[in-house]
């Protein structure tokens, strides 16, 4: 009895420390978090609910929602070059369910790496990308965060090319 009533309070001492511990998950992220970071790259949560340049997205895009959805954005220091060409184009399903890219105005300029890119997520057909900002001081991806550090590392260099467009 004496043993039942330890094994019982060892529980009630580990189970809320074994609990606390990280998920697989929360660890990648983690790791790609600092990757991003080190390389000057800022992570930024996203609620489609509540921001209201994406929320139509998600209206008109429900299979979004199932997705976390993450800012990482590289801003140009003082020194830095930055775009030359500002602009937004967003990934939506047609209704045929094929996944689509579109300028925010159709004026919009591409430059050629943002037509190439843009070109390459559309063949690929990849939902992992929802978002592709440039403004004058800094590039901009929304992206899910599925992958891992090779991932956010290519994507923290593509950043840096978007700089220089």
């Amino acid at each position: 009895m004496v043993y039942v009533l330890i094994a019982i309070a060892m529980l009630f001492i580990i189970g809320p420390i074994v609990t606390m511990r990280p998920s697989a998950k929360e660890r990648r992220q983690a790791r790609i978090r600092q990757a991003a970071s080190e390389r000057g790259v800022s992570t930024t949560p996203i609620s489609l609910k509540t921001n209201k340049k994406l929320n139509h997205l998600l209206q008109r895009n429900p299979h979004i929602e199932k997705y976390h959805w993450f800012r990482y954005q590289l801003v140009a220091k003082e020194d830095e070059p930055s775009p030359s060409i500002t602009g937004e184009w967003t990934q939506r399903k047609d209704r045929d369910g094929t996944l689509v890219w579109e300028a925010a105005d159709i004026k919009q300029q591409e430059p050629p790496l943002v037509a190439e890119l843009i070109q390459l997520w559309q063949a690929q057909q990849n939902e992992d990308f929802l978002k592709l900002e440039l403004t004058p001081r800094g590039a901009a991806i929304v992206w899910n965060e599925r992958g891992d550090v090779a991932e956010t590392e290519a994507l923290c260099d593509l950043l840096k090319k978007l700089m220089q467009s």
